[in-house]
């Protein structure tokens, strides 16, 4: 039993315990709406990152456009040609991303996905917390496994300190 109470403590210390290094990541999602190429910078928590600087590099890493974002964390520009890019945001208080766009051959359906990752629904939405669930399971099964483990070495020792057996 202590070694039960032991382990769920400790389960719940790791859990619970503020992490000071963890700052909220920063996703990128870009699509082509009509002709236009739409960036939107975002947190983990689902928040806009405003005054975020822009980049879009070709392959041979030339900048070819500039920007910042808006105050909803949305920068726009017309599409470049079709090709494969990079785009780098760098936030306030060092945040950065970076990630590839893959601009279609026309014709291309509007709202067509064009950054690679994950898109900012699956970022922030159900699948963030589904992940957080399973991480907490897996640490329970863990305590659990050792609860089991300490139970099992600890009867046997029992049993063979005992005389006569």
């Amino acid at each position: 039993m202590r070694h039960a109470i032991a382990c769920v403590c400790g389960v719940l210390l790791i859990t619970l315990t503020p992490l000071p290094a963890s700052a909220h990541g920063l996703g990128i999602e870009a699509r082509l709406r009509a002709g236009m190429l739409h960036l939107e910078a975002y947190f983990d928590d689902n928040t806009p990152v405003p005054n975020a600087q822009v980049h879009l590099l070709d392959r041979e890493n030339h900048r070819l456009a500039e920007a910042t974002t808006n105050s909803d964390g949305i920068f726009s520009l017309p599409a470049p040609s079709p090709g494969t890019y990079r785009v780098e945001i760098r936030g306030e208080d060092g945040h950065f991303a970076k990630t590839m766009l893959t601009i279609p051959e026309p014709p291309i359906p509007d709202d067509t996905l064009v950054s690679e990752g994950l898109t900012r629904a699956d970022r922030t939405g159900a699948r963030k917390w589904g992940m957080a669930v399973f991480g907490l399971v897996v640490i329970a099964a863990g305590a659990f496994v050792l609860n089991w483990v300490f139970k099992k070495n600890h009867s046997k020792a029992v049993s063979q300190s005992k005389p006569g057996t």
